[in-house]
């Protein structure tokens, strides 16, 4: 038993140790590319939302969980700016649809992704190249086409190239090219639409933690999304096409979005496991209660007792205990009852050890039972007679 126990203590010990060993250890740095407002990894956006309300200082800075036709449709919007900055943009027909509107109506649409859905780049008016690489070697090289803003040094990029450009531009009418890779490739254009208009840029990681934290690389980002008019009252930060809809779905929901917790919840079920295994061999099942078996002879010899004692039947009983007697002579001392005669009496004396008077007044019990009636005096005479037979024959 001291053994089980020191073995639990001792695995319970080494659980907590591995535990706090997994969250106390340093994190290695994630390259994930998530474009999340909450990420502070390099591939993350924190810094840049979080510039959102120094850009736009008259604006209201809110976050979506729901694609653009949810969030758009049937909904009036005045001075907005939805920025959608993501590794991929999956819209579909009517998030298009809404989109248009919401532009036409005199608000902004910045979009930034690698890949941008067929139906989005027919409705714009363009097509793109994708060159997106990881390449620690090769840097690549963007800037702005507006003399007053363009760097007099190109801003780079060494972890990420960021390549993606523009390939065709089919509306050039109602298209401005507002900045170029180093190739001369257009990778960020404003498109026009109603009172309102399109940003798209081809290079979202421009608005990367990783990018806008080297040297220069901020002014890039900022410029970039000063091009939406600082008049703008609200600005929305899309975090579907990054996240999907807000709230995890399972029921343990608030357990595994807190680390603390999920770390808990673990440690709970580990901890049951590891109860269960040491315990499912050392528990015997429970053993059943079997009553005794009751000792029946005794219980007969009472009930014909009592049958002989409630009918007051004094020579039955007795003639049934000198009956006995003699049964126990013939048992016990292997003589023959049949003769109740002298030679009876003086063998029964060697034998048992009892005294010859005592001998032959049990003998003469005999005889009277068999004749006469016995009162309760007698009864009790022949039945103290009897017992210290029993007691000197034993003794002896």
């Amino acid at each position: 038993m001291k053994s089980y126990k020191f073995s639990v203590i001792v695995s319970v010990l080494l659980l907590v140790l591995y535990i706090l060993a997994q969250i106390y250890k340093p994190k290695p740095l994630d390259w994930t590319v998530t474009l999340s407002q909450k990420d502070k990894n390099p591939f993350g956006a924190y810094i840049v939302y979080h510039q959102l309300q120094q850009l736009f200082p008259k604006a209201t800075v809110t976050i979506s969980r729901d694609p653009l036709y949810n969030k758009l449709y049937d909904e009036s919007f005045e001075k907005t700016a939805y920025f959608a900055i993501s590794p991929e943009l999956g819209t579909d027909t009517l998030d298009i649809a809404a989109a248009c509107q919401f532009v036409e109506d005199g608000n902004y649409l910045f979009i930034s992704a690698n890949e941008l859905s067929k139906k989005l780049r027919d409705t714009l008016g363009i097509s793109m190249t994708d060159l997106y690489t990881f390449n620690s070697k090769n840097s690549s090289a963007i800037n702005f086409v507006s003399p007053s803003i363009k760097a007099a040094k190109n801003y780079t990029s060494s972890k990420a190239i960021v390549n993606n450009y523009f390939d065709s531009i089919k509306r050039p009418d109602s298209t401005v090219v507002l900045g170029t890779n180093d190739k001369g490739k257009a990778n960020f254009i404003k498109v026009n639409c109603g009172k309102g208009a399109f940003f798209v840029h081809a290079t979202p990681l421009v608005f990367s933690n990783y990018f806008i934290a080297k040297d220069g690389n901020a002014a890039y980002t900022a410029t970039a999304l000063s091009f939406v008019p600082a008049s703008v009252t609200t600005v929305i930060w899309d975090e579907y096409y990054k996240l999907g809809r807000a709230g995890a779905t399972t029921p343990l929901r608030v357990f595994l979005e807190n680390e603390y917790l999920r770390w808990a919840l673990w440690l709970a079920i580990v901890a049951m496991l590891l109860y269960v295994l040491f315990n499912i061999k050392r528990k015997q099942r429970i053993i059943p209660i079997i009553t005794p078996l009751q000792n029946a002879t005794l219980d007969f010899v009472k009930t014909i007792a009592g049958i002989y004692f409630h009918q007051k039947d004094n020579k039955a009983i007795a003639h049934k205990k000198l009956q006995h007697w003699l049964d126990f002579v013939r048992q016990r001392f292997q003589i023959s009852t049949s003769s109740l005669n002298d030679d009876f009496v003086q063998l029964l004396v060697k034998k048992s050890g009892v005294g010859t008077g005592h001998i032959e007044n049990l003998i003469h019990y005999v005889s009277v039972v068999e004749t006469n009636t016995v009162s309760d005096k007698m009864l009790l005479e022949i039945s103290n007679s009897i017992d210290h037979f029993y007691r000197e024959a034993k003794a002896s």
